[in-house]
């Protein structure tokens, strides 16, 4: 009976010691869980600002190549070949261009 008290005891003693050692593991891998939420959250917030940034740059370029076109077309300048391929490349006609570049 002694025996099997002693053998019942060193079994609690061992899980006692596995949970302590599972508990310490949750709680590392909380805190690695709050610190990567953390880094993901800044990681959006600056894909979201690089996005907003390069939209802005995008409509930025768009004004700009319509004003160029106008002016091109306004002075009677011809517009070198490389830029000619890009308006060509992107779909941006003389015409179409210089009506956006009136609006604006």
């Amino acid at each position: 009976m002694s025996a099997a008290v002693a053998k019942s005891s060193q079994l609690v003693d061992s899980l006692r010691v596995q949970l302590r050692s599972q508990a310490a593991d949750i709680d590392h891998l909380a805190a690695e869980s709050s610190e990567e939420r953390a880094l993901i959250k800044s990681l959006r917030v600056e894909v979201a600002s690089l996005q907003a940034a390069q939209r802005t740059d995008a409509q930025d370029l768009v004004r700009l190549a319509g004003r160029l076109l106008a002016l091109s077309q306004t002075t009677g300048l011809e517009i070198d070949d490389t830029t000619k391929a890009i308006f060509r490349r992107r779909g941006w006609t003389s015409s179409s261009r210089h009506r956006e570049a009136s609006k604006q």
